[in-house]
């Protein structure tokens, strides 16, 4: 509050107008423009935080049912395949053991053309010598230590995704810097239940890439929405790309192992920041039992959650100008209650110096203000009657005296 001591101030010395400790306006500045900002961060944190569980209640199932749709693509396609395998392995051009090799290749040739994602079909015999295959690439040599020879001797079998640069070598138009390929074989009997040998299916790994494209496309890479499969051991099969990292993260723990589960959580990624991820472990497709592979979605939270952060920053915003606003109103306020004060302090200064004439301000209203300046002006009227009533008994109490003194003794 201004002193009402202003007049004995040093003209140069106007600064104190902005001290708190000695202006009301000052004050008024700092305690409602400092309220108005800091509802302003509260309520912008209070929408964001709202505002965030929001999405993540909406995102977060969306990307869960964009792993699932991917996930339960790839399970499709493979338990297709497989299913095609194992109906040309009962085929009697494969079941009966003297057919001519020449058939056999006949027979795959027609095979590979109708299986767009196949480079390569083969059928080794129980030995695990390739007999036949389409295109004649490894013709007369052995398989017999291949993981998908040796794993589709009693029942169908998905091999891993691996690099094949022998295979890869034979197939120079794959169009792929690195290319890998995912075996999938079953076992050949003959009409009596005889082992025969193996079927078996080289797929271009580029497939799963398709099945990716065809649910989540690349628009979504403008989001940094990314996409990754893992293998059961954790190993990375597939990724976008869409996040730019230079190393895809580690599969998340939380997701588990067992196969078919599903859900979404916002997940820390080492040197990379903090992810909301919706994932999926492969189930497979009716009698298909599956390969439990883990499909992730992910998207930065700071993208997932820029809406809400957008939120914030215009509350903030706004905010700020209601706080410029607050402030300017509240000094201007505080300069009219000071000003009046101010004129209360100067009128008692004049009564103060003797001007027994002055009167003290007397503005209209029925508010706090009005009333303090009319109880002041009638304890000033009062007094000055009082002084007046004082000074005119004592005159007369002079005269009184003054007569007894001159009036001589009877």
């Amino acid at each position: 509050m201004e002193h009402s001591s202003t007049a004995l101030r040093d003209p140069d010395d106007w600064w104190w107008i902005f001290d708190p400790r000695q202006s009301l306006r000052a004050r008024a500045v700092v305690i409602f423009g400092g309220l108005a900002l800091a509802f302003s961060l509260l309520l912008g944190w209070v929408a964001e935080t709202h505002f965030r569980q929001q999405l993540a209640g909406q995102i977060g199932p969306t990307f869960e049912t964009l792993a699932f749709q991917i996930g339960d693509k790839l399970d499709r396609a493979l338990a297709e395949r497989q299913r095609v395998l194992q109906l040309t392995a009962q085929l009697a051009s494969l079941k009966n053991p003297a057919t001519p090799a020449a058939e056999r290749r006949a027979l795959l040739d027609a095979l590979l053309n109708v299986s767009p994602d196949c480079v390569w079909l083969g059928f080794a015999n129980r030995d695990g010598e390739i007999v036949a295959e389409a295109p004649q690439f490894f013709e007369g040599t052995s398989v017999a230590e291949a993981a998908w020879f040796r794993g589709a001797r009693r029942a169908a079998f998905i091999d891993s995704v691996r690099e094949l640069p022998d295979l890869a070598r034979e197939l120079p138009s794959i169009g792929v810097e690195k290319p890998r390929f995912l075996a999938l074989a079953v076992p050949v009997n003959d009409a009596r239940g005889n082992f025969l040998g193996v079927l078996g299916a080289q797929m271009s790994w580029s497939w799963a890439r398709d099945m990716q494209h065809s649910v989540v496309t690349d628009v979504a890479r403008r989001e940094h929405i990314d996409v990754t499969i893992y293998a059961p051991d954790g190993e990375v099969l597939l990724d976008s790309g869409a996040t730019n990292w230079t190393q895809p993260p580690e599969a998340p723990k939380a997701a588990g192992d067992r196969s078919g589960a599903r859900g979404y959580f916002s997940e820390p990624v080492p040197n990379e920041g903090d992810y909301l991820t919706g994932y999926v472990r492969t189930k497979g497709f009716r009698e298909f039992r599956g390969v439990n592979w883990l499909v992730t979605v992910r998207q930065p939270v700071a993208d997932a959650f820029a809406a809400a952060s957008d939120v914030r920053r215009w509350i903030v915003r706004t905010g700020a100008v209601f706080t410029v606003a607050i402030a300017v109103l509240s000094w201007l306020i505080a300069g009219r209650i000071t000003r009046r004060m101010a004129a209360i302090a100067a009128a008692a200064g004049r009564i103060r110096n003797g001007d027994v004439l002055s009167e003290m301000p007397r503005p209209p209203g029925h508010g706090e203000i009005e009333s303090m300046c009319g109880a002041l002006g009638d304890m000033v009227d009062d007094l000055r009657q009082k002084n007046e009533q004082l000074d005119a008994n004592n005159t007369r109490l002079t005269v009184r005296l003054s007569e007894r003194v001159d009036k001589p003794d009877a």
